[in-house]
């Protein structure tokens, strides 16, 4: 065996070796902050703001509208735009009791101890920063944490909501400030008010949160203002935002104003538009101010949501899926079809639940006689499970909904509302390996103007939701 030379001594010592791998380490890491957060060329920038335009926002908490648009109500005040904000619940579900005593008395705040009120204030001061008077906002005061649960089981007028919040256990809207006082919580109010608001705004651009966001109020936000433009036959241009999505949302989630906002990986191979809006340094530190004004959530989350304030804010726009036309209905030996839709794997309801029964994705086709839906799950379909469909059909006039359930290979038909529709034939099923396909007739959807479904799943011992999916548009 050849030695080396004792004349020769390797010149890398234990010291320089591990410095070198901690300059490679810097120079990876150093390199995917750059490419990951500094260059956001691969996401088109969302078209300027104009004079003429007018500008939407749906907030469904007090600090929504700061934390994705604040850049944009900026730009369209110095465009000399028209806006308008709205905040769809009161706030009431952003402390507990005990957390504002001590917001309280740190700030030495006397002047109220109602949390609504003090984030109806902090409202109003974030759009001051932003140049917009109290006028340009519009507070619906629907229940913090119910929003969910209006768009899906209390619906009618004469079934509101009870709000369970610490600072909001009624059934019904008491502040004055209030778009409609005394307003029952219910879904079908909700819409009204979103209906009677975009009809006398007359929109040019609406922002709303997007579906994939994992808070139930702002999933919910994003159905009923679905719903609405679908009502109102709304025809302007739609820009979703995120602002709940993982742990690490915004990524690195702390206050560094350099770096760009960009999609969670899981949220770029979904079948979503990009866009960004650049913003310079004044409308970074108009932000930074309008976001500064939420002094409670800030207090509560240890200022996480200076995370926010970055060099650009992200949007999306969500094309409807066009139900593609089909020869063969074998699903389970051709796949998916192509006017399929994916959902987040391991979203926020499957992270502490069921990761195994996470809902893939749901896909739809039709031919002459049918129209089919068809669910991939990330493990083989569960009897023990139940698989929740829901639909909502508009004709032109009104909107129905129709929603099935299936348990041990059987759909049944769910009553939830008044505007209900029970068809007499149900819906055959078949399930195999992961697949699940609902064969509906293709005349339940033959006056149909605008479609828009989901589906869910629960967990039937525990009756807990394990995957909830967005809201789609479907084109027949």
């Amino acid at each position: 065996m050849t030695g080396i030379s004792p004349s020769f001594r390797p010149g890398l010592t234990r010291g320089k070796i591990i410095i070198i791998l901690l300059g490679l380490i810097a120079i990876i890491t150093l390199s995917y902050l750059f490419f990951t957060y500094f260059n956001v060329s691969e996401y088109p920038n969302i078209p300027g703001i104009k004079s003429s335009d007018r500008i939407l926002i749906f907030a469904p908490h007090p600090d929504d509208e700061s934390l994705a648009t604040a850049g944009i109500i900026k730009k369209a005040v110095e465009k000399n735009a028209t806006v308008s904000v709205v905040m769809v619940t009161d706030g009431s579900g952003a402390a507990s009791a005990k957390e504002l005593s001590k917001y309280l008395q740190k700030t030495n705040n006397s002047n109220t101890t109602d949390l609504v009120e003090l984030r109806h204030q902090e409202a109003i001061n974030a759009m001051k920063e932003l140049g917009l008077n109290e006028n340009s906002l519009i507070f619906l005061n629907y229940p913090d944490a119910g929003l969910r649960a209006m768009f899906e089981d209390y619906w009618d007028y004469d079934q509101p909501y009870k709000s369970y919040m610490e600072f909001n256990q009624l059934n019904h809207s008491i502040y004055n400030f209030s778009y409609q006082k005394d307003v029952p919580y219910t879904g079908a109010n909700l819409v009204q008010n979103l209906d009677q608001i975009i009809k006398d705004f007359k929109p040019t651009i609406i922002f709303y949160p997007d579906g994939w966001d994992e808070h139930r109020d702002h999933w919910a936000t994003n159905a009923f203002v679905t719903y609405s433009t679908a009502e109102t036959n709304y025809t302007g241009q739609k820009y979703t935002y995120m602002v709940h999505n993982g742990r690490n949302w915004p990524s690195p989630p702390y206050f560094l104003p350099p770096l760009n906002l960009v999609p969670q990986p899981e949220l770029k191979n979904l079948d979503v538009t990009w866009l960004v809006s650049p913003l310079n340094l004044e409308e970074e530190k108009a932000k930074e101010d309008a976001v500064g004004s939420y002094q409670i959530p800030l207090f509560i989350t240890h200022g996480y949501l200076k995370s926010f304030i970055r060099s650009n804010e992200l949007f999306a726009t969500h094309s409807p899926v066009e139900v593609e036309k089909v020869k063969s209905n074998n699903f389970f030996q051709i796949g998916m079809p192509n006017s399929s839709f994916k959902d987040v794997k391991t979203d926020y309801n499957t992270k502490s639940l069921k990761s195994s029964d996470d809902l893939s994705a749901v896909g739809l086709a039709q031919d002459d006689q049918n129209l089919y839906l068809i669910l991939k799950n990330t493990a083989n379909i569960k009897s023990s499970l139940l698989y929740k469909f829901h639909f909502r059909i508009y004709n032109g006039t009104e909107f129905q909904r129709m929603d099935v359930v299936v348990q041990d290979g059987k759909a049944e038909y769910e009553k939830k509302a008044n505007n209900s529709v029970q068809p007499d034939k149900k819906p055959s099923v078949q399930v195999q390996g992961n697949m699940m396909v609902l064969t509906f007739s293709r005349d339940l959807f033959k006056d149909a103007q605008f479609i828009m479904m989901n589906s869910d799943v629960y967990d039937t011992q525990t009756q807990q939701l394990i995957d909830l999916m967005a809201w789609r548009e479907l084109k027949l």
